[in-house]
Parts: C-alpha cells; sequence; structure tokens
C-alpha cells in the first residue's frame, strides 16, 4: 500500500507512524509476537502435541526453552518500539529528522522520516535492503539510498561529532587518572575483504572522542596507532596539553610520555604500583563501553555483508556518530552494559604484549618519572578493580 503523504514535519515519530501505518501482518503488536510462536515451537516432535495433548503438571514439566529473540517492529506502530527497530528512542528520532530533514530530502525518494527509518533500521539490524523495502511497503531501492544518505550526510556534515572537546573540564574527560584524556585501543571487525581494524579513543563517559577505520585486521595495535593520524598530532602537540595523556588498553602499546600503558609483571598488592594499574584498567572500560556499543549495532555485526571496504568504514564512522548523539541526549537505548572483567572479549587487542622498548621504540625517561609519579598519587587512591 502507498504511504499517505507527510502529514507533521514537526513531530517526525508520529509522522513517521502516519506515514508507514501497521507493519504488514495480523498482529497488531510485533513486540508481543514471539510469545504466540513460542506455544506453538513447544510441541517437540509431534506438530499436534499442542492440540491434542494438555499441558502436563506444574511438576513434570520440563525446564522452559530459551526464549526466541523478540521480533523487531518494522516499521514501528508505537513510540515504544523505537529503541528496538532504530536503537534510538522516539525523542531522539524526533531531533535527527529534525536536524538532517533538509539534508537527506531528495524528490525522488519517500520523505526524509522515512529515509531516516530506512537507514536506522538498516543500522539497528542489519537487515538485507529487501526484506527492509517490504517490511516498509517503499521501493526496492529505497533503502539502499537512505542508507548511503544518511552516511554521506553526517560524515560530511557532522565529523564534530567525533573530537576531542575543547573544555578540559568537560564529563568526557572525568577519569580516576589525573590528567588523563582517555583510553585508546584498537578493535577488529569482520569486513566484506577480510578483517578490518579501528583505533577508538574513547571519555570516561564512553564517548568516542577520535576514530580512525579501515586499516588491515593483520596490522598490529601499535601499527595501526602509527599509520593513524592522532599519532602524528598528538606527536606534534595538537592534541593534547603538556601534562595530558591517553591511556592504552592492551598489550601492544608502549609507554610514552603521552600513553601510559600498566606496570608489566607481578605487582605487589596494596603497592602505588597496584594501585595505579587499577586505576588504568578502570579508565579502559569505557572504552571497551563504547566498543561494544558499536558492535552491538546490526550492520556492524554484518559488516562482512556490505558492499565494499569503504562502505563497511562508512558504517562504523556513522555508528560511532549516533554512539555520541545518543550519549549527548542521555539516551542509553543503543548502550552497551558496563562489565566488570578485564577481558577484552570482541575487542581483540593484537600485540606481542613486550610493552616499552617494542617496535623500535626505546624506554622513554620521561614517560618513565610520569608513571611513577602518577603511581605515586594512587597511594590513597582506592580505584575499582
Amino acid at each position: 500500500m502507498t504511504p499517505p503523504p507527510l502529514l507533521l514535519t514537526a513531530h517526525s515519530a508520529a509522522a513517521l507512524l502516519l506515514l508507514l501505518g501497521p507493519g504488514p501482518g495480523p498482529d497488531p503488536d510485533p513486540v508481543r509476537a514471539p510469545k504466540r510462536r513460542r506455544r506453538g515451537e513447544a510441541g517437540g516432535s509431534d506438530p499436534d502435541a499442542e492440540a491434542s495433548d494438555p499441558a502436563p503438571a506444574p511438576s513434570e514439566q520440563e525446564p522452559p526453552p530459551p526464549p526466541a529473540p523478540v521480533a523487531l517492529p518494522l516499521p514501528p506502530t508505537s513510540p515504544d518500539h523505537y529503541p528496538l527497530a532504530f536503537r534510538v528512542s522516539a525523542p531522539t528520532f524526533n531531533f535527527l529528522s529534525g536536524l538532517l530533514d533538509p539534508l537527506l530530502s531528495d524528490p525522488s525518494l519517500p520523505p526524509s522520516p522515512v529515509l531516516l527509518a530506512l537507514a536506522l533500521a538498516r543500522l539497528a539490524s542489519g537487515l538485507p535492503y529487501p526484506a527492509l523495502a517490504a517490511r516498509f511497503g517503499v521501493p526496492p531501492s529505497a533503502p539502499r539510498a537512505a542508507s548511503r544518505r544518511l552516511r554521506r550526510v553526517l560524515l560530511a556534515n557532522f565529523r564534530f561529532w567525533l573530537a576531542f572537546p575543547s573544555d578540559p573540564s568537560s564529563s568526557a574527560y572525568s577519569a580516576p587518572l589525573p590528567s588523563c584524556r582517555g583510553a585508546l585501543c584498537c578493535a577488529r571487525f569482520d569486513g566484506p575483504g577480510g578483517p578490518l581494524a579501528a583505533q577508538l579513543v574513547a571519555g570516561a563517559s564512553s564517548r568516542v572522542l577520535s576514530l580512525a577505520a579501515g586499516f588491515r585486521g593483520d596490522r598490529t595495535d601499535l601499527e595501526v596507532l602509527r599509520l593513524s593520524s592522532l599519532y602524528q598530532e598528538v606527536e606534534q602537540g595538537r592534541v593534547l596539553e603538556p601534562g595530558q595523556y591517553l591511556v592504552g588498553d592492551g598489550g601492544g602499546y608502549p609507554l610514552l610520555p603521552w600513553l601510559m600503558v600498566p606496570f608489566r609483571g607481578p605487582v605487589v598488592p596494596g603497592s602505588p604500583e597496584a594501585a595505579f594499574n587499577a586505576a588504568h584498567r578502570a579508565m579502559c572500560r569505557p572504552v571497551r563501553c563504547a566498543v561494544r556499543s558499536l558492535m552491538g549495532w546490526g550492520a556492524i555485526a554484518r559488516l562482512h555483508e556490505e558492499e565494499s571496504s569503504r562502505a563497511a568504514v562508512a558504517c562504523i564512522g556513522t555508528c560511532a556518530m549516533l554512539h555520541n548523539v545518543l550519549l549527548t541526549r542521555e539516551d542509553y537505548s543503543a548502550l552497551a552494559p558496563d562489565e566488570a572483567e578485564s577481558d577484552l572479549g570482541e575487542v581483540q587487542s593484537q600485540g606481542d604484549d613486550t610493552g616499552a622498548g617494542s617496535e623500535g621504540f626505546e624506554v622513554d625517561t620521561r614517560a618513565s618519572v610520569l608513571r611513577s609519579a602518577l603511581a605515586a598519587t594512587m597511594r590513597d587512591l582506592r580505584a575499582p578493580d
């Protein structure tokens, strides 16, 4: 059925519901659909079990099977469905639609709220473009065009969403280590031509402050760092102020005057070195949270299905921008839960764990002095493990 014309441009979430109407099929609430289907799936090998066999007594029942995946409410029939359908809340969808409307609009394509919905649905679910077109009742070419358009608009006009805040007192900078401006890590993604590496810096709020993607996945963390523009900018004093530094997450980074790594080997419990390592681990958790949040987007989980490595890199950058927008708006629809474990999980850091002095780097006396001084300030600090 052809969607009716746009009715409410000032309220994009409501306008989208009016444009698209209820989703296909008889079920008015897609979120509840799995419950009804699950009853039919619990009948074992007998297809008539549900109709003919009475339910066993509670004491005789076997443990219930794991719950079926929640059906995606695409298109959404209620503002409550937006976090599931788009990984953003309805108010955030309104904000993005109003902000991007003049940039997304194209007379040959559906209205801009529909384009935004298609692009976000693709990013959130990773569903194939034909499946999205069928669900939204739009021409087959519309979902791909919407995705490309959103990526182009964000990457061309809103790069400042991925930048270090100019105010050192910003909440993105609050950290258990004094003067620390964020944590650096390298993540690996399954790209269309093989593994891709992406380098991220995130602050204490998990906001992505720097992103460089598109490196070969077999490069070590240190190789990626040295090839990145961040390395050149920091070395030239264009990113960090004197006395400021980052912490490196993973075993492949050297100790530098602007990059702190943990003390290697066993440390004495309760010592300044142990306290420093604990504070270092605490500072690394937000960047791991940022990586897990990015990997939670369906399009990144199916990044290998992108048409090219360039499209995959654009997808990573788009999701990182949206991640920051959500945090700025205190919308935690797509934020991964915090993990207390030190395991990097899917971050897949690559390095030889030799620390300072590796790969042509000599131990920097200034860096060692700074780390020792920071450890001394940790003497009375009980940093979380």
